[in-house]
C-alpha cells in the first residue's frame, strides 16, 4: 500500500509518508485463533454505484479445525443478512454489531468440507468506495472500488478478515451495461444482460491470497493491453487521455521482468491489471489487481517534467510478491509487506536511472527513520500501531543493512529461499530470520534485535589523528545515542574509505562498543576519510574534519552522498564565507542534481558578510535557475526570492514562463518575497492558471496570502466551497486556518464542512478544529473519533486531546509574580 492522498499531495506537496500511520487499525496484537480453514470465497454480487449499494451471495468452502464443529462465525458488519444455507438445508443464524454466526444443523468433523452461502444486502460506509458526477463536478466519473486493508472487507461481503488466513477466490460482478469490472485472477466471462441493462464479470484468482486482498472495481473506463512475455497486463484508463496513460504505465513489463530476476521467483498470478480511481489515497497492492490514486498516476506532458509514477507503480508491483505472495501474519509485521516493497522500488529505480538515484532515496529513507525518532518518539518495527515512517522509509533502509551485512550474493539467495519456503502463506518476522539463517548458514539474532525489535539508531561521534610514524589512522568511534529499554549499543560491520595522494584503501571494521580506536593502515596524511563507505548505515554523525578536507570532499569523493553530507556540513560552520567559490562550483558543476539542488539550498546557509560576495551568489542562482533538471531550477528561483534587488525580481518574473509547473511555483512565492508591495496583482492573473493538480494555482494563492492575508482569506470561502478544485480548497482551508484561526466566521465555517461530501476535506477540518481548540466543537468531534472504522478517527482523537490539554492548561492557576521569580 502506497499513501499519496490529495491532502498530502496538495497541501504539503510530499510524496512521502511523513507524519502518516500506515492505516488505522482496526485490530490489534496478535492473529485470533481460527476454528476453521477458508478454502475458498465465491462471491456473486450485484453493484448499484448509484444507489451505493451491494445485494450478494458468498459461498464458503472451508474445513473445520475440531470434530466437534456445530456454527461458523464470520465477519459481517452493518449488513442485512437474509438467508444462510448448504444446498436445501436452511440455517439459523445471530447477528451482532461485527459478526455473523451461522448454527450449523448438525456436527462437522475436521474431515469435512463445508459450502455455506450466506444472502445479504449492503449499503457499506467503509470497504468499498462509490464516486459519481453532482451538479458540483459534473465531469466526474461513475466509479466503485472495494479497499480491503486492513479489515474492511466484510463490510460488502461476510468472510474470515484477518491476514492469517488465505484462500482462493472467484468475484461474479453484475453491474451497469457501461461498466468494465476489474477483479482478483483471469477473466473466465463477460455475459451481456440487455433487459436489464447490465452485464456479468466473473474473475477467478486460483492461487491461495488474504482476504484482505480480494477486490472488485468498475467504471466507465477504456481497456489498454499489454503483456510481459506471455502474462497479460491490463491498464483501465480513461478514455480522453489514452496516450498519457500509455506514458504512465508503459514501463510495467520492464518492471515485471527486473522483479522475476532480482527475486528468482516468477511472478505467479494468472494477469497484473492496473486501474485508476478518483479519490483514491494511492496505491492498493490486491492480487493481481492494483487500485491507484488517477491523480499520482497519470500525469500530462508538462506535469511528468517535475513527476513520475514509476516509484508509485513500482511500489504496488512489488508488493504481488511481498504481501500478496507471503503476507504478514498480522499487522505488528507488517514490514514484511511495506518494508520489502519500499526497499524493491528503489532498485528499480537503482537498474532504471542509475546508482545515484538508488543511493539518493535510500539517504532520504535513513532520514526519513532517524526524523521518526525525533518528532514521533522512538518505536519499533515490530510492535502494535508501528508508525509509517517505520515500516516504509525504514524498514526499507533496514533491508539495506542487511544486504550490506549478508552481501549481494547471501542476501539474494536468502531473499530467494524465503519466498520460496512461505509461498502463499502468511508469515511473521521470525519466518524471515529463520529463513535467512537455513540459506546463509549467518545468525542474525543481533540484527533483529537491534534493528526490528528494539528502535532508535546509532549517533556516532567521529575524529581522527594522523600518526605520521606508524603510517596509520586512529579513527575514534563513539555512540552517543540515548541507551535505555529501546535502544541499545549498536553492534554494526562498517567500512572506512582512506584516500591518500596514491589512491583510496577500504577496510572493514566491527563496531561492538561504545568506545573504540580503529588503528587503519595509511600510506600517507589522508586528503580524506569517509566513515560507512556507500552510506549503508542508518544512523546520525558528527565527523569533525578540517577546511580542507570538508572542500576536497565536496569536489572530489566518488559517492553522491559523500559529497551532499559535506555540503550539509559546512552549511553547520559558523564561520563557512570562505566556502562560497566551492558550494558554487558545486551549484553549478556536479554530476547529480539532487548535489547541485543541494548546493543552492545550503547557500542560504552561508555568512556572507559583504555585498560583493552576495552578488557572486546571485549570480550563481540565475545560472543554476536554468539547471537542466526542474527540481533544481525550482530551488535557485526559490532562493533568489530572499534578493530585492530589480534584476532579480525581473529575472524571476521570466521564470514564470519555465516548461515546468514546479519553477512556476517557486516563481511565484520568490515574486511575493522580493517584490511583495508590487507583487499581489501578478500573483491574481495565475489564481486560475490551468496546470496539472491546480499546483501553479495553487502556489498563486499561498503566495497573496504571505502579501496580502486579508485579501487571501476574503478568498477563503470561494475556494474552501464545495464544487471548487480540490486542490484549491486544501489551500483554502490552510490559509484560513493559518490567518484567520481566531475568527468566529472560521470556526463556522471548519464546522460546516464537518458534513463536507468530500472524506478528505471532513478529515482535514477534523485536524483544523483542533487547532482552533474551542470548547464547543469537542462534541462535534467525538462521533467521528468514535467511528472505528472512520478515516478521520485518528484525527478526531487527536484533535479532542488537542482541546482539551489547552483547556487545561488555561485552567491552571497563573503564576503569582514572586512565583516567577523564584528558581
Amino acid at each position: 500500500m502506497r499513501f499519496c492522498s490529495l491532502f498530502v499531495l496538495t497541501v504539503f506537496t510530499v510524496l512521502q509518508l511523513a507524519g502518516q500511520s500506515i492505516f488505522t487499525l482496526h485490530e490489534h496484537g496478535e492473529a485470533p485463533s481460527r476454528s476453521y480453514h477458508v478454502l475458498h470465497y465465491k462471491i456473486a454480487v450485484a453493484i448499484d454505484e448509484k444507489d451505493k449499494s451491494v445485494r450478494g451471495t458468498v459461498t464458503t468452502t472451508l474445513t473445520p479445525f475440531v470434530n466437534d464443529f456445530r456454527t461458523v462465525v464470520l465477519d459481517a458488519e452493518e449488513m442485512t443478512i437474509e438467508r444462510c444455507y448448504w444446498g436445501k438445508n436452511e440455517f439459523r443464524f445471530d447477528t451482532d454489531t461485527s459478526k455473523l454466526t451461522i448454527h450449523l444443523d448438525k456436527a462437522y468433523s475436521n474431515n469435512d468440507t463445508l459450502n455455506i452461502s450466506v444472502q445479504y444486502f449492503c449499503t457499506p460506509k467503509h470497504g468499498m468506495s462509490f464516486t459519481g458526477p453532482d451538479s458540483a463536478y459534473p465531469k466526474r466519473h461513475w466509479q466503485f472500488w472495494s479497499q480491503g486493508e486492513d479489515i474492511t472487507n466484510h463490510f460488502w461481503f461476510p468472510c474470515y478478515d484477518f491476514p492469517n488466513e488465505k484462500a482462493t477466490s472467484e468475484v461474479i460482478a453484475t453491474v451497469d451495461k457501461n461498466f468494465s469490472v476489474l477483479s482478483n485472477g483471469k477473466l473466465i466471462s463477460v455475459k451481456d444482460h440487455p433487459k436489464e441493462g447490465t452485464k456479468t464479470f466473473h474473475w477467478q484468482e486460483t492461487k491461495p491470497h488474504a482476504t484482505y486482498l480480494i477486490m472488485v472495481a468498475g467504471g466507465e473506463y477504456k481497456i489498454l493491453h499489454d503483456k510481459a512475455g506471455k502474462l497479460p497486463l491490463d491498464y483501465y484508463v480513461y478514455a480522453d487521455d489514452t496516450l498519457n496513460a500509455r506514458a504512465a504505465f508503459g514501463q510495467t513489463p520492464d518492471m515485471i521482468q527486473y522483479f522475476n530476476k532480482m527475486i528468482g521467483f516468477s511472478y505467479p498470478w494468472e494477469k497484473y491489471g492496473q486501474i485508476i480511481l478518483q479519490d483514491h489515497f494511492g496505491g492498493m497492492e490486491n492480487t493481481s489487481a492494483t487500485t491507484l490514486t488517477d491523480l499520482g498516476t497519470v500525469y500530462d506532458r508538462r506535469a511528468r517534467i517535475d513527476e513520475s509514477p514509476t516509484s508509485l507503480l513500482a511500489h504496488e508491483l512489488a508488493h504481488q510478491w511481498w504481501g500478496d505472495v507471503v503476507t504478514c501474519k498480522d499487522w505488528r509485521h507488517i514490514w514484511l509487506n511495506e518494508s520489502f516493497a519500499s526497499y524493491f522500488d528503489p532498485l528499480y529505480h537503482e537498474y532504471y536511472l542509475g546508482k545515484d538515484e538508488f543511493d539518493y532515496t535510500m539517504f532520504n529513507d535513513q532520514q526519513s527513520g532517524i526524523n521518526v525518532d525525533t518528532t514521533r518518539g522512538r518505536k519499533p518495527i515490530v510492535s502494535v500501531e508501528s508508525y509509517g515512517e517505520n515500516v516504509y522509509p525504514r524498514g526499507a533502509a533496514v533491508l539495506h543493512m542487511l544486504r550490506f551485512v549478508l552481501g549481494d550474493t547471501l542476501f539474494w539467495r536468502a531473499i530467494n529461499h524465503y519466498i520460496t519456503k512461505y509461498q502463499f502463506q502468511p508469515v511473521e518476522t521470525n519466518d524471515f530470520k529463520i529463513a535467512i539463517e537455513e540459506a546463509t548458514g549467518q545468525n542474525l539474532y543481533w540484527f533483529f534485535d537491534e534493528w526490528v525489535y528494539r528502535a532508535g539508531h546509532p549517533f556516532f561521534d567521529l575524529s581522527y589523528t594522523w600518526n605520521d610514524s606508524s603510517r596509520s589512522v586512529l579513527l575514534s568511534v563513539k555512540q552517543i545515542q540515548t541507551i535505555d529499554s529501546l535502544t541499545s549499543i549498536f553492534r554494526m560491520p562498517v567500512n572506512v574509505e582512506i584516500t591518500t595522494p596514491s589512491g583510496a584503501t577500504t577496510h572493514r571494521i566491527d563496531i561492538l562498543s561504545k568506545d573504540s580506536v580503529y588503528i587503519l593502515p595509511a600510506d600517507a596524511r589522508p586528503l580524506l576519510v569517509v566513515f560507512d563507505k556507500g552510506n549503508w548505515i542508518l544512523k546520525e554523525v558528527k565527523f569533525r574534519k578540517s577546511t580542507d578536507e570538508w572542500t576536497y570532499q565536496v569536489e572530489h569523493a566518488p559517492s553522491m552522498i559523500s559529497r551532499l553530507r559535506a555540503l550539509q556540513a559546512i552549511g553547520k560552520l559558523p564561520d563557512n564565507s570562505s566556502f562560497l567559490p566551492i558550494v558554487i562550483k558545486a551549484m553549478e558543476g556536479d554530476t547529480f542534481w539532487a548535489v547541485r539542488r543541494e548546493a543552492v539550498l545550503q547557500s542560504e546557509k552561508l555568512h556572507l558578510g559583504n555585498d560583493s560576495l552576495k552578488g557572486l551568489l546571485k549570480q550563481a542562482l540565475m545560472i543554476s535557475a536554468n539547471d537542466r533538471k526542474s527540481s533544481v531550477r525550482s530551488a535557485a528561483v526559490g532562493r533568489l526570492g530572499t534578493f530585492r534587488d530589480t534584476d532579480v525580481v525581473d529575472f524571476v518574473k521570466s521564470k514564470l514562463d519555465d516548461s515546468s509547473y514546479n519553477v512556476m511555483q517557486s516563481a511565484l512565492r520568490s515574486i511575493a518575497k522580493a517584490d511583495s508591495a508590487h507583487a499581489l496583482p501578478v500573483l491574481e492573473k495565475y489564481l486560475d492558471y490551468p496546470s496539472y493538480r491546480n499546483k501553479v494555482a495553487t502556489a498563486a494563492f499561498n503566495a497573496i496570502a504571505s502579501v496580502d492575508s486579508a485579501k487571501a482569506l476574503s478568498l477563503g470561502p470561494v475556494y474552501g466551497r464545495y464544487g471548487a478544485p480540490p486542490e484549491m480548497r486544501y489551500t483554502a482551508l490552510g490559509i484560513m486556518n493559518r490567518y484567520g484561526k481566531n475568527r468566529p466566521e472560521t470556526l463556522t465555517y471548519f464546522q460546516s464542512l464537518l458534513a463536507d461530501k468530500n472524506v478528505g476535506i471532513r478529515s482535514y477540518a477534523v485536524r483544523l478544529l483542533g487547532d482552533i481548540g474551542d470548547e464547543k466543537t469537542i462534541e462535534l468531534l467525538q462521533p467521528f473519533a468514535a467511528d472505528k472504522y472512520g478515516f478521520g478517527r485518528e484525527a478526531a482523537a487527536s484533535s479532542i486531546e488537542k482541546i482539551r490539554k489547552r483547556l487545561s492548561e488555561k485552567s491552571k492557576p497563573e503564576a503569582s509574580p514572586s512565583d516567577k521569580t523564584q528558581h
